[in-house]
């Protein structure tokens, strides 16, 4: 018996905000290695923080809540 639900993964997210049919999070990662933006980089830099936002229900990551096609398909 599957009693897992898709649309269950919304609250989850109290902090979620809707993007055209999106459901859209702000996330940061830890990057290996020197920032590509020269202003940004310091000497002895081993990695950096990549802010990013990413669609809950379908998956898609993007640097700007704009970017997001209007379109979401969901994780199977």
């Amino acid at each position: 018996m599957n009693t897992h639900d898709n649309r269950s993964a919304a609250p989850a997210y109290p902090d979620a905000t809707p993007v055209e049919q999106h459901l859209v999070v702000d996330k940061t990662d830890w990057v290996p290695g020197k920032h590509p933006d020269q202003h940004r980089r310091w000497d002895g830099q081993t990695g950096y923080r990549e802010r990013f936002f990413r669609c809950i229900r379908c998956g898609a990551e993007r640097s700007s809540k704009a970017d997001f096609p209007p379109e979401c398909d969901p994780e199977e």
